[in-house]
């Protein structure tokens, strides 16, 4: 399929176009939307019969072929990624330094990202992961704050480590199957390896996508690389970079790795649970906005984990779902929060007051904050409500004690919300520095789109999961209907009826 090469050539050429454009910021960032919105419409082509595949001979010696194709995992997350590269283009300052360089950078990411998405075959979608790592790390350590050198640098040595572990296991996968080198991903779902074999591999698989997710105690870059990066560059990281990692895990993990992932499973669901309560009660303790967006995206990281860990068809479906509402509602909270930076001059929570001012304030911005974070909370009409509905309702047949805890986590989201809120939105303005300047209708497009979204999702739950449901029913590992649930569950064997 033509379309599926277009996917990865609209970045590339746009990128490569962009130095011969005439200088000025409005001519870049127009010539730079064209690839993530053509990706969009693209995508919304595919949306009746997402099913789409282009295999063509590159490197056969090795393995490697140019094997790519769609789904209904797969076309989701690309729509979100080209939303989210589209809205980030679109918030980057009026003033924005270096915006060719800039922009290329971001299209360079986009391209990893759906290459990433469509890669059929493991060694593709390795060059792809990869590709991702050196834009994303230049565009923190050349336009973040003020600790942007350390944090590219801790970013930069995570992704490698990363990098390094998938490919080891993917390069396993391959030499290890008993038809030959063979890096397909029908190849790799087809033939299954030894339990000893699928153990070591599935370690190396947890330690790539766990730390690209992140979740704890492989979350040391997330915090500090969130709060320094640029807007624009927060909103892809955690929107669209943090969901690869999710993805990776369910391919490589749940549907190439099932016997091994079954049995470490109990151990997931455990790390899950911590990551979403550590998460949130971070969120709670943070003065600084931009960390406690971090904090919180830790904690909705965690909430994945666990219904991956599940591997029900249910649980499975909540994990697709929770990917694309989470990356909208925390691209929104990034893009709100940089907003106030840029009007205030400080994300402090401690510095500001009275924001929801009617006359000085920034009442429209903090009434769609006010939706990101309820949305963000899990209340219902919202995006975040049905996501967390298919993963607590699919994960508590195999884990209760670890739902019960990704629960209260779930219910802290309101705590640190509503402190937020009540801490930025009301109280007296500070006459001395309330001299700000309201957004404008373009500042505010990004935030309103990504607004709408949220609210669309919430009110028709199928542009969530009704594409996704026929591709996670087959990678489920254990029936919603029927289960053993395991030690960590409050009884020894529970079975439910049909």
């Amino acid at each position: 399929m033509t379309l599926l090469l277009l996917l990865l050539l609209l970045p590339l050429l746009t990128a490569v176009v962009l130095p011969v454009l005439p200088s000025g910021l409005p001519w870049v960032r127009r010539a730079a939307l064209v690839a993530p919105l053509l990706q969009v419409v693209a995508a919304l082509l595919w949306w009746r019969q997402p099913s789409a595949e282009l295999s063509l001979s590159w490197l056969p010696r090795l393995g490697l072929r140019l094997d790519l194709g769609l789904d209904g995992i797969t076309l989701p997350l690309v729509l979100l990624t080209a939303l989210i590269t589209a809205m980030a283009v679109l918030a980057a300052p009026p003033n924005q330094s270096r915006p060719k360089l800039f922009f290329g950078l971001l299209l360079a990411t986009n391209l990893g990202l759906i290459g990433s998405f469509l890669a059929r075959n493991a060694l593709l979608f390795v060059m792809a992961y990869e590709l991702i790592l050196i834009p994303t790390t230049l565009l923190v350590a050349t336009w973040g704050g003020q600790r942007r050198a350390g944090a590219a640098i801790r970013f930069l040595t995570y992704g490698a480590v990363s990098g390094v572990a998938l490919l080891a296991a993917v390069l396993a996968m391959g030499w290890l199957q008993p038809s030959g080198l063979d890096f397909s991903y029908s190849a790799l779902a087809r033939h299954s390896l030894s339990p000893v074999q699928q153990g070591w591999i599935l370690a190396l698989v947890l330690l790539s996508f766990g730390l690209k997710l992140p979740v704890v105690p492989l979350h040391g870059w997330q915090p500090l690389t969130y709060s320094q990066a640029p807007t624009p560059v927060a909103m892809v990281l955690s929107g669209a970079v943090s969901k690869l990692g999710a993805y990776g895990l369910l391919r490589f993990g749940v549907e190439f790795l099932p016997d091994a992932w079954s049995a470490w499973a109990p151990w997931l669901a455990v790390a899950g649970a911590v990551s979403a309560i550590y998460g949130a009660l971070n969120a709670i303790a943070q003065l600084d906005m931009r960390r406690l967006v971090a904090y919180s995206s830790l904690g909705h990281m965690g909430i994945l984990l666990l219904a991956l860990a599940a591997a029900t068809p249910l649980s499975l479906q909540g994990v697709v779902a929770q990917m694309l509402a989470h990356g909208l509602i925390i691209a929104l909270l990034f893009c709100l929060v940089g907003l106030i930076e840029r009007k205030t001059g400080t994300t402090s929570i401690p510095e500001l007051s009275g924001l929801l001012n009617p006359q000085r304030g920034l009442p429209f911005t903090m009434g769609l904050m006010l939706l990101a974070l309820l949305a963000a909370a899990g209340v219902p009409g919202l995006a975040g409500f049905v996501a967390e509905l298919l993963v607590f309702e699919g994960s508590w047949v195999a884990f209760p004690w670890p739902t019960l805890v990704c629960l209260l986590a779930s219910g802290l989201t309101a705590v640190y919300a509503i402190r937020l809120f009540n801490r930025v939105g009301f109280g007296r303005l500070d006459n001395e520095r309330a001299d700000w300047v309201s957004t404008t209708w373009q500042e505010r497009t990004p935030a309103l789109v990504l607004t709408s979204l949220v609210l669309l999702a919430g009110l028709w739950p199928t542009a969530l999961t009704g594409f996704s449901e026929s591709s996670t029913a087959p990678l489920a590992l254990r029936s919603s209907a029927a289960v053993t649930v395991i030690a960590l569950a409050p009884t020894s064997t529970t079975e439910l009826p049909a």
